[in-house]
């Protein structure tokens, strides 16, 4: 965390505010919009637990982030050329383009470290008079990090330095950034030999290496399984021995297992009570451990059947989120992303019609 710091760094530059531009009004996943919500559940989380759980829950959900293409806003050193608390900067950041060559604003520690601030919503941003008249960019998570790693100066990241506030050093960052995220538990290769089998459609491939990860007792695996079996793909259909799976997996704790569950709920006529009850599980078991494999479905689920009818503000932001995470998926050559994105799409026009 960050004790007390001194804003650091003279302003040169002269920008005015671009002009606001027309918003969906379907908020938009990131700074302008939704704000990035699993970041800022875990920091909260960690100020008020302060152990090593929470510490590592902040991990996943910074990977979650950088998995979804998150932006932020980083404040520039450049002054304002408006009267004080007259340009919105942080609702309007400098272009990309224009922002590209301009050197960022950062904080000094008492003891003389140096950090890059960046904001994962417009009201963190304008938490102080520090940065709320201050020129911002808005880049992408990932880029800002880099940015105060390639920097002789910068001694790391601060996350929303105004409020409750996580600090990132520089090994933390090139963690993050850099390090392999495939692991060793038994059954992952076969895994990652199924999915590999999977994007390119070879189903009686896929169905025997994910028949091997399930013996390993991969819950991934067992979940994939249970896939297969539902679509009859690389073996005969079979829904019943589908939800076996399923139920396995859910046992050891796959999230993807407990949406199929839920899923399957609806198709059996349980009603959404029954399909609730299982996305609520999910939810509660990826709350520290979000990943873009399941996040966007839970996202997705949770606001159809939950949250609307609680808040449709709130709604709105986990379909946000959801689509964001489907949009990531479908460039990256997921086959299902398209089918979660055109139902995520529905379930957004649907809710904003009821406006």
């Amino acid at each position: 965390m960050v004790d007390a710091m001194a804003k650091d760094g003279a302003a040169r530059l002269r920008l005015r505010p671009v002009g606001a531009a027309d918003r969906k009004k379907l908020p938009e996943y990131g700074p302008l919009g939704t704000g990035c919500p699993a970041i800022e559940r875990a920091v909260a989380a960690l100020y008020k637990g302060q152990n090593e759980e929470s510490f590592w829950a902040l991990m996943n959900a910074i990977n979650y982030a950088l998995e979804l293409d998150t932006r932020v806003l980083v404040p520039l050193e450049a002054a304002s050329d408006q009267p004080d608390g007259a340009a919105p900067w942080a609702e309007h950041p400098v272009p990309a383009e224009k922002a590209k060559d301009l050197q960022p604003w950062t904080l000094r520690t008492q003891k003389g470290r140096c950090y890059l601030p960046v904001f994962t919503s417009v009201k963190m941003a304008e938490a102080d008079k520090g940065t709320a008249n201050r020129p911002m960019a808005e880049r992408l998570l990932a880029s800002a990090m880099q940015m105060a790693l390639d920097s002789d100066n910068i001694d790391g990241v601060v996350i929303d330095p105004w409020t409750s506030s996580a600090t990132l050093d520089c090994s933390l960052l090139n963690g993050l950034l850099h390090a392999s995220h495939d692991t060793d538990e038994p059954g992952e290769a076969e895994l990652r030999a199924g999915n590999h089998a999977m994007a390119e459609e070879r189903w009686d491939d896929a169905m025997h290496y994910y028949q091997l990860s399930a013996e390993e007792g991969c819950a991934e695996g067992l979940a994939m399984m249970g896939e297969m079996l539902y679509e009859g793909r690389g073996c005969r259909k079979s829904p019943a021995q589908a939800r076996k799976f399923w139920k396995k997996a859910a046992d050891a704790g796959d999230v993807a297992a407990w949406v199929a569950l839920g899923d399957d709920a609806m198709v059996q006529g349980k009603g959404a009570g029954a399909a609730l009850r299982a996305y609520r599980k999910a939810q509660k078991l990826c709350a520290s451990t979000p990943d873009i494999a399941y996040m966007p479905q839970v996202c997705l689920r949770v606001a159809q059947y939950e949250t609307q009818y609680i808040s449709r503000k709130k709604a709105l932001a986990q379909l946000a989120e959801a689509k964001q995470g489907f949009l990531v998926r479908k460039e990256e050559g997921d086959q299902t992303a398209q089918s979660w994105l055109d139902e995520t799409e529905t379930v957004i026009r649907q809710l904003l019609e009821r406006e």
